[in-house]
């Protein structure tokens, strides 16, 4: 690409530079390759369900276990890109996230099923803090929270395309075929970034990986998951669940005793005393909390109560990934101008207001009263997560830029890994007070309350963000 064109600043795209949108082009293909992944697997969880025979808690480790390694290991990758290298290390996970879906094509039983999830998960830990760490180093502070913005329409581009790509593959080739495609469009993304994207300037000096600490942090993070999401396998107050809680709080001790005698720990305690990284952080938590939580409690609702085939879920959920697609830059753009905490608190309360709306449809309605809490709810959830994004990423300077953004995706991914299995928890305990059914409507909707609190208590901490929007260096 020649100077001239990397310095042409392109009328209509944001005073983006040819060689700036290439950079997000191949940044959001693979992203919403990976999303597309998810929203397939998400309109195939009936079809597993009845494959497999199994119960709703179950059912929701299909989407859950996904997260499992990945939110645990996503500050890992980023210190390691930090130091080696973001591109190189985000083309090995987008490598292990493609044997993962082979693996899932050829699932002969729900746990082979969940072992390709795992492997998805290990790999899709690298695609997102890194894609973030990469833009947010090759674009300046004024046009940063635009660029996110775009780069983050591929997570709502990939859900919308997902249920309706999956629902047709279903009904015509059965669930297996969706992780052949899921590889098929890995694969080729994986050539677009090396193709498109530079490799970022290595640093002069490569400071050593505090391993102990982050080898301790991943197991308290994956020890507390695995304490608190895993009753439909493992049962509270059973062998293996005290055996989880006793990782976790070795790990903890050991990673807080760790910090306090290194002089330059992977994890410091300066990082949960800013608040510029720790209060978007936790925000944006609970906003994907209740975004996932909407997904797995509307397919469900609309497959069990409403009778609709999985072709008909996947043009459903539009009603839901469309305003996302929408409101996501939008969130961007006004990033760009109002305090992350305004744009951010606003969003969370329309997405709450739109979750409300769910909840009050029961089955006596037409399934198509659901439509307009799930246009709110995709607006506001779309509105609040770039503010949250933007504010986090650049809070611990720029030389831990792949550290912020991977603790910053561990809080903000741990909303997803904890959200299906509540609910699913929440659901067969509904279903239960009712004979077993899971076509009765009150357990959906006391989960859509669930949901509700969850968003209005993101607004809360979202309005504690700093008020500024400074680059800290």
């Amino acid at each position: 690409m020649s100077q001239l064109q990397e310095q042409a600043v392109l009328p209509g795209l944001g005073n983006f530079s040819v060689r700036e949108l290439l950079i997000l082009v191949a940044l959001m293909i693979p992203t919403t390759m990976v999303l597309i992944d998810v929203g397939m697997v998400g309109v195939a969880l009936p079809a597993i369900q009845a494959d497999f025979n199994i119960a709703v808690d179950l059912l929701s480790w299909v989407l859950a276990v996904g997260f499992l390694l990945r939110v645990p290991l996503m500050p890992i990758y980023g210190r390691i890109g930090d130091i080696f290298g973001k591109k190189h290390l985000y083309l090995i996970g987008l490598g292990i996230f493609v044997i993962g879906s082979i693996f899932g094509a050829a699932a002969f039983s729900f746990g082979w099923l969940i072992g390709g999830r795992l492997l998805q998960g290990l790999g899709s830990a690298a695609s997102v803090p890194l894609a973030m760490a990469l833009i947010t180093e090759a674009f300046p502070q004024e046009r940063r929270g635009r660029a996110l913005g775009i780069w983050n329409a591929s997570a709502p581009i990939g859900l919308m395309l997902g249920p309706v790509l999956g629902g047709v593959i279903i009904e015509t080739f059965g669930w297996h075929a969706i992780f052949v495609i899921g590889a098929a469009l890995t694969l080729v993304s994986l050539l677009v970034v090396v193709w498109m994207v530079p490799a970022p300037p290595q640093p002069e000096t490569r400071s050593p990986i505090d391993w102990v600490g982050a080898v301790s942090l991943a197991l308290t993070i994956g020890g507390l998951l695995l304490s608190t999401t895993t009753a439909s396998v493992v049962p509270f107050g059973s062998p293996l669940n005290l055996a989880f809680w006793v990782v976790t709080v070795l790990a903890l001790v050991t990673l807080v005793w760790n910090t306090r005698r290194r002089p330059d720990p992977f994890i410091g305690a300066d990082v949960f005393r800013n608040r510029r990284f720790i209060t978007p952080a936790i925000a944006v938590s609970l906003r994907m909390f209740a975004h996932d939580g909407v997904r797995f409690l509307t397919i469900l609702y609309l497959a069990n109560v409403f009778g609709l085939s999985p072709k008909m879920l996947g043009f459903f959920m539009l009603f839901y990934t469309a305003p996302l697609l929408i409101a996501v830059p939008s969130g961007g753009f006004l990033a760009d101008r109002w305090p992350s905490r305004v744009v951010g608190a606003i969003g969370l309360l329309v997405l709450a207001a739109g979750i409300l709306w769910l909840g009050f449809v029961g089955p006596g309605a037409d399934s198509l009263s659901l439509a307009p809490g799930l246009i709110v709810a995709g607006l506001g959830g779309g509105a609040s997560l770039t503010p949250f994004t933007k504010t986090a990423v650049t809070s611990l300077g720029s030389n831990r830029v792949g550290l912020a953004a991977g603790l910053y995706n561990t809080l903000r991914f741990a909303g997803i890994a904890t959200s299906t299995p509540l609910l699913g928890l929440l659901l067969a305990w509904g279903f239960a007070r009712h004979g077993g059914l899971e076509t009765v409507s009150q357990p959906y909707q006391l989960g859509f309350q669930l949901l509700v609190g969850v968003a209005v208590l993101g607004s809360g901490i979202a309005a504690l963000i700093p008020n500024t929007e400074r680059e800290d260096t």
